[in-house]
């Protein structure tokens, strides 16, 4: 381990941001298109979103890599569990009506939230002098929604780059990306920079094959892996950089 860190990086959806609470809005949404009322606080809406990462976790396919039909099995988990008849619908009709809602969602930011926090983590690791990058899947076209959402969520300040694949034409867990966010940050030795995120082949075997420090962000405690740094709360990096690294 280095002596000293000089940079980390975090991946966004999942790591930094908490989706559920928008993934529930939209999906409340959805079903009332398809004709069943259903708020966004109900327990079967979340109970569906689990279901689904449950059988995402279980296919063992990177999000990147889901085609059209992966991603219709997963979504049956949620249509499931909120009642809903998706045999009886048109599946084109289905499928249109799912991803236009959630194209919108990522455009507007409804519902987005910050998990515990992060804001306080993300200016403390700022006031320590670190060199802090964003690092994330994301298209092009959602740029500028993903910078305006940032700022509206008062992260935006205490970050020295930001990475989008679609921005860069390379995606975790490639190499290229992670070397681009060295750069990036102005650091040119990897083993000073510890990447976070909850995706273990785009965020941890992505890092670990750059040569950066990876920390496995794991809030509900879904995954149980040996020689990964691996927290529950954000704070805990805080931790780390003053037990385990420093």
């Amino acid at each position: 381990m280095p002596k000293r860190i000089l940079g980390i990086s975090f991946d966004f959806g999942s790591t930094l941001l908490n989706y559920v609470p928008c993934i529930s809005i939209v999906w409340s949404k959805i079903a009332k298109q398809l004709g069943v009322e259903i708020l966004p606080d109900d327990p079967r809406v979340e109970e569906g979103i689990r279901r689904q990462h449950r059988a995402y976790l279980e296919l063992g396919i990177p999000e990147y890599r889901l085609t059209r039909d992966d991603w219709s099995y997963l979504n049956r988990h949620v249509l499931d569990a909120i009642e809903i008849d998706w045999e009886g619908v048109d599946q084109e009709r289905l499928q249109k009506i799912i991803e236009e809602g959630f194209d919108r969602a990522f455009q507007t930011g409804e519902g987005f939230e910050l998990f515990p926090s992060t804001r306080d983590t993300l200016e403390r690791l700022h006031s320590m002098g670190l060199k802090i990058g964003l690092l994330s899947n994301c298209p092009a076209s959602l740029g500028t929604a993903r910078r305006k959402l940032m700022k509206t969520l008062g992260i935006l300040e205490f970050f020295d780059a930001i990475i989008l694949s679609g921005e860069v034409g390379s995606r975790k867990p490639e190499r290229e990306i992670f070397e681009i966010t060295l750069t990036k940050l102005g650091i040119k030795e990897a083993r000073r920079v510890i990447h976070v995120g909850d995706d273990l082949t785009a965020d941890v075997q992505g890092a670990k094959n750059t040569g950066l420090i990876p920390v496995l962000f794991d809030p509900q405690g879904l995954h149980s892996v040996e020689d990964v740094i691996t927290i529950r709360k954000m704070p805990d990096i805080l931790d780390i950089l003053q037990y385990r690294i420093s």
